[in-house]
């Protein structure tokens, strides 16, 4: 695993244990290489370093929809289990099929409809998607916002998940309680959310 999703992760987890232990419980243990390696077989591609890595960390959130939202601004950590069924009901969904020059796009170009090398992390619980794009090229690995209506269009949120379990670590490490003031400026995220602590120990983003 590279030092640099390892220790995002590490400031995570202990903003989350000290700020929001309910949302702390929701963290499942790590994924093994079996299971991965399986999924990969499943999903007829090998996962970008640093997908593996955070499985290896961590097999996703609990899919509590107040808990369990840990990416912003509204996005659950999905889990294997949870990844292949999403990629799985994506790709069986009505849409302009993947043929010609989508089926060849490289990694961080729009696309409409939702291409077998967009690899789901994060889930909102309504169609809407945070995806690693496995696209090759050289924004192959930038985590993208995708959604059901539009498909993905614009530059990627973050240009790696070490860089978005960073940017999260950030806003967290400012976030405030609930209800409480702030002596300093909290750290917006890239996608413009501060980390807010609910009374009940919960994570909540507000943009």
């Amino acid at each position: 695993m590279t030092t640099t999703l390892t220790d995002a992760w590490a400031r995570v987890r202990a903003a989350l244990d000290a700020h929001a232990p309910s949302t702390a419980r929701t963290v499942r243990p790590s994924a093994t290489m079996n299971d991965i390696s399986e999924a990969q077989s499943v999903m007829g591609q090998t996962f970008p370093d640093a997908v593996r890595d955070q499985l290896l960390l961590f097999d996703g959130v609990e899919p509590n929809p107040i808990t369990g939202v840990l990416l912003p601004p509204l996005y659950i950590p999905v889990g294997l289990q949870r990844m292949q069924m999403l990629w799985q009901r994506k790709l069986a969904a009505p849409q302009t099929p993947v043929n010609g020059a989508a089926a060849t796009a490289h990694a961080g170009e729009a696309c409409q409809e939702f291409h077998p090398l967009l690899v789901p992390i994060g889930d909102d619980t309504t169609g809407d998607l945070l995806v690693v794009d496995n696209r090759p090229g050289e924004l192959r690995g930038s985590v993208l916002t995708w959604s059901k209506v539009d498909g993905y269009f614009g530059t990627p949120t973050w240009p790696s998940v070490a860089d978005m379990w960073a940017d999260v670590a950030r806003a967290l490490e400012t976030g405030v309680t609930q209800g409480t003031a702030c002596d300093i400026d909290p750290h917006l995220t890239l996608n413009g959310c501060a980390a807010v602590f609910t009374a009940d120990g919960y994570l909540e983003w507000e943009f």
